[in-house]
């Protein structure tokens, strides 16, 4: 697998992903993205998972970038019109599966932090994270500003 950023997007399983998402229709792009949350989840614990945490961050950055609050993420200019890639208003459950399968995908002691060489680099990618979980957690919670 090629990583060339810590961004959500910025490696080869991540834009296979949207390459795959890119070719379908708002309700087939849900249906792959609450799939691939529902995998990370029921694989929770279980090696190897179904699903690839680069999938889980790509599927939560294409939600998030569907939420009116997440138009400002700077990874959507490299991606024009993602912000329309899902039905508005983003529903509760959706951010929270993605809140949820992010937590999952991403454990503090799991392999994708250790695979960050650079201290640095590791250091982005959880800020990129963050970000999404900016975004996500307050819809999750109720609190649309869709």
């Amino acid at each position: 697998m090629g990583t060339w950023g810590s961004g959500p997007f910025d490696s080869d399983t991540a834009e296979d992903f949207l390459d795959e998402l890119e070719e379908q229709s708002a309700p087939q792009r849900l249906a792959v993205v609450q799939s691939t949350f529902r995998s990370a989840v029921e694989g929770s614990g279980s090696s190897p998972s179904s699903v690839l945490p680069e999938e889980v961050m790509a599927a939560a950055a294409v939600v998030a970038a569907n939420i009116s609050a997440g138009h400002s993420l700077t990874w959507n200019e490299e991606y024009p019109g993602i912000t329309e890639w899902l039905a508005k208003p983003i529903a509760q459950a959706l951010a929270a599966s993605a809140v949820q399968a992010l937590e999952v995908a991403l454990p503090a002691d799991g392999w994708f932090w250790r695979s960050w060489v650079d201290t640095e680099e590791r250091s982005e990618a959880q800020a990129a994270i963050d970000r999404l979980q900016s975004v996500l957690r307050p819809v999750s919670a109720g609190e649309s500003d869709n």
